[in-house]
C-alpha cells in the first residue's frame, strides 16, 4: 500500500464484507473517497473475492472500473456525483466508456483501485453462478498524513453543498452513506491536523505502527 500510495506512512481506514445475493441489482457507479472524511487523493482499496468470480459473460459480478477516472477532476466538479453524464461515459472516455475489469478471478486474486476511481458491479443474475451469493472482502488504506475535513459531521456530508456560480445550482460535496462507520472516532479527532487514533491505526512503517 505504501508503494502504491507513494507515501511514507499508511493508515488503515476501513475493511468491509460485501454480500451480493443472487437476484440483487447492480451497484451503480461511485467513488469510495467521496464517502470518506478525508481531504486527500491518496486512498486505495484492495478488493478480495472470497470465491471464484467467473467471466462477465458467465455472470461474474466482479468490479468494473472507468480507467483514468480518478484523475478526471472535471467530471465531479462540473456535474456532481451523479447525473446524465455518468450515462455517457463512452462520449467522455471513448469506445466502451473506458470501462475495464479483471474477470475471471480465482481465489487469491485481488484488484486494487484508487479512492476516486469510478467503479460499479453488475447485478447478480439468480440464474448464474449456480444461484450462489457472492462474497468479497475489501481493505482501504489512506495516506497516514491525510487530515479529516471540518465539515463532515456538521453537515451530514450530502447536505453540504457548494454553489455553482454559473447557474446558481448546487453540487453535493460528499455522501453520508458511511458516516455511521467513522462517527465514533471522528468525533475524537481534531480536523485539519495530523492525528493518531486506535480505530484508524497507522500500520506502516512497522516502527510507527499503532497496533501489533
Amino acid at each position: 500500500a505504501s508503494m502504491l500510495l507513494n507515501t511514507p506512512t499508511v493508515r488503515l481506514y476501513q475493511d468491509s464484507l460485501f454480500h451480493k445475493r443472487a437476484g440483487d441489482g447492480w451497484t451503480p457507479w461511485h467513488s469510495d473517497a467521496r464517502m470518506a472524511p478525508f481531504d486527500t487523493s491518496k486512498m486505495i482499496t484492495f478488493w478480495i473475492p472470497l470465491q471464484k468470480v467467473p467471466t462477465q459473460e458467465d455472470g461474474g459480478t466482479g468490479l468494473q472500473f472507468v480507467d483514468g477516472s480518478h484523475s478526471d477532476f472535471a467530471l465531479p466538479y462540473w456535474n456532481g456525483a451523479e447525473g446524465k453524464e455518468y450515462d455517457r461515459l463512452e462520449n467522455r472516455y471513448g469506445e466502451g466508456g473506458g470501462v475495464s475489469h479483471h474477470m475471471p478471478l480465482e481465489l487469491g486474486d485481488v484488484t486494487v483501485h484508487n479512492g476516486w476511481t469510478l467503479h460499479c458491479a453488475d447485478a447478480a443474475d439468480q440464474n448464474v453462478e449456480d444461484g450462489e451469493d457472492r462474497y468479497a472482502f475489501s481493505v482501504t488504506f489512506v495516506d497516514g498524513r491525510a487530515e479529516v475535513r471540518e465539515d463532515v459531521l456538521s453537515s451530514g456530508m450530502d447536505n453540504d453543498r457548494e454553489s455553482d456560480a454559473s447557474d446558481g445550482s448546487t453540487v453535493p460535496k460528499g455522501d453520508k452513506e458511511d458516516v455511521w462507520s467513522f462517527r465514533s472516532w471522528l468525533e475524537e479527532v481534531k480536523p485539519r491536523t495530523e492525528f493518531r487514533h486506535p480505530l484508524v491505526p497507522i500500520v506502516w512503517p512497522s516502527g510507527q505502527r499503532d497496533v501489533e
